[in-house]
């Protein structure tokens, strides 16, 4: 557990449970959604998300002293968030293929779709 301090500073009880992780960038904000691999019927989460806010750093465009340019910079913690989980996910012997990872992505898209769905028709219903 030593090996996983930002994870464990996150929350992170058992990091020997994350099955894989996902990392986007919307607008201003980074996501970091985290899989675990939980035993049947447990009623622990199967995913968790972090999100982490972009700072900006005002740096001069140029040699022109009146020119700013605004850049936005990825939150230390989020980079060694990252770090942990790349050497966590690659150490793992037993990894998932490529192919299964993507056929449950596809399969957790389709509930949340159908959830979604059911629920916008109820509201039609209600109207």
């Amino acid at each position: 557990m030593s090996d996983y301090t930002t994870l464990s500073e996150m929350g992170i009880v058992n990091p020997d449970q994350i099955d894989r992780y996902s990392h986007e960038t919307v607008n201003n904000t980074d996501i970091l959604r985290i899989v675990y691999k939980r035993k049947k019927g447990s009623l622990l989460p199967s995913s968790k998300r972090f999100r982490f806010q972009r700072t900006d750093e005002i740096l001069l465009a140029g040699g022109d002293s009146r020119g700013t340019q605004v850049q936005h910079k990825v939150s230390p913690v989020l980079r060694r968030a990252l770090s942990e989980l790349d050497s966590l996910v690659n150490s793992k012997t037993d990894r998932r293929s490529k192919l299964e990872v993507l056929a449950d992505e596809v399969r957790r898209l389709k509930e949340d779709n159908a959830a979604r769905h059911a629920y916008i028709e109820s509201l039609i219903k209600d109207l």
